[in-house]
């Protein structure tokens, strides 16, 4: 997926974020907002997996180990729903990480528990 396919999907989930945010407001439990924002997902008319499992390889080594990617939009971005109320540095490191393990090129990560959805949303973009 190009640069400018990959900024279509992330404005399309940036969009289904923000309405769950509009229709619910902060303070809820992460997984109504978790529910809420796959059904959003699925009224945009994007596919996504849950939960999915990808092999962690240091050097040659392929580890017994496995990475989970909490939801995966389209095959090609990595999106984590938090109920913490700000996004930490550690947060967007962690998530540098899952998408260099997974070899992705897009990040999101979401917290509804903030002021506004800008305040409690990331993009994040590597190069695998």
């Amino acid at each position: 997926m190009n640069r400018a396919d990959l900024n279509r999907l992330h404005t399309k989930v940036f969009e289904a974020a923000s309405e769950v945010f509009t229709e619910l407001g902060p303070g809820l439990d992460e997984q109504i907002y978790r529910s809420c924002f796959l059904h959003e997902l699925r009224l945009q008319g994007l596919m996504f997996k849950r939960d999915v499992l990808f092999p962690v390889y240091y050097k040659e080594l392929k580890t017994s180990n496995e990475l989970k990617a909490e939801i995966l939009v389209e095959n090609q971005m990595i999106v984590e729903v938090s109920n913490d109320q700000e996004i930490s540095p550690l947060m967007i490191s962690g998530m540098q990480s899952k998408l260099k393990i997974a070899g992705k090129r897009l990040g999101i990560i979401i917290t509804f528990n903030c002021q506004s959805i800008t305040d409690g949303y990331r993009k994040i973009m590597v190069n695998p």
